[in-house]
């Protein structure tokens, strides 16, 4: 309890755990720690496994600070960043999950952005923007550039596609490469 900032949230995301530890009860992992170890309470690299994105998101928004902090500087960025980016990005999986659409559609969990992107006229709205936050997450994986090449060859399928509507810039590509 002491490692988060609020405490009534805590109790919601300890009973959200015990939910998912429930649905998850057949899942071998789950089974080991429940047999073979005193207790049979999942350790937090193991509950993490169970956690939906959405989970994660409110876990980290409700850690102290410090901790934040101490997570966030292995992707290199700010706390408030990937905060902000995680939170983003869960809402833009699950209109993903949900068969929902990203094209021309304004995302409401809006991303805080580097300054350098305001500069060049990119919105934290549209889902521009949440490409740029994963290329950031993604630091130094080479797969990202392969990911941005298959996306410029989907885009380039479809002649009407009008990228501006999702906030990608005309250079957009240089931007997302590494």
């Amino acid at each position: 309890k002491n490692n988060f900032a609020n405490g009534r949230h805590h109790q919601d995301f300890l009973k959200n755990i015990s939910d998912e530890v429930k649905n998850n009860s057949r899942a071998p992992f789950v089974r080991n720690f429940q047999e073979n170890y005193e207790g049979g309470e999942l350790p937090l690299y193991a509950l993490v496994e169970i956690f939906s994105f959405g989970t994660l998101s409110k876990f980290y928004k409700n850690l102290n600070n410090i901790d934040k902090k101490n997570i966030s500087l292995q992707f290199g960025v700010g706390y408030t960043f990937l905060e902000s980016w995680i939170e983003s990005l869960s809402y833009v999986r699950n209109i993903c999950a949900h068969y929902g659409r990203l094209y021309n559609a304004k995302i409401p969990k809006t991303p805080i952005l580097y300054k350098e992107y305001k500069e060049k006229g990119i919105g934290n709205n549209r889902i521009f923007a949440s490409l740029i936050c994963l290329k950031h997450i993604y630091d130094n994986d080479l797969k990202w550039n392969d990911f941005v090449d298959d996306l410029n060859k989907l885009i380039s399928q479809y002649d009407g596609v009008n990228i501006s509507t999702m906030g990608f810039s005309d250079n957009w590509i240089e931007i997302l490469k590494k």
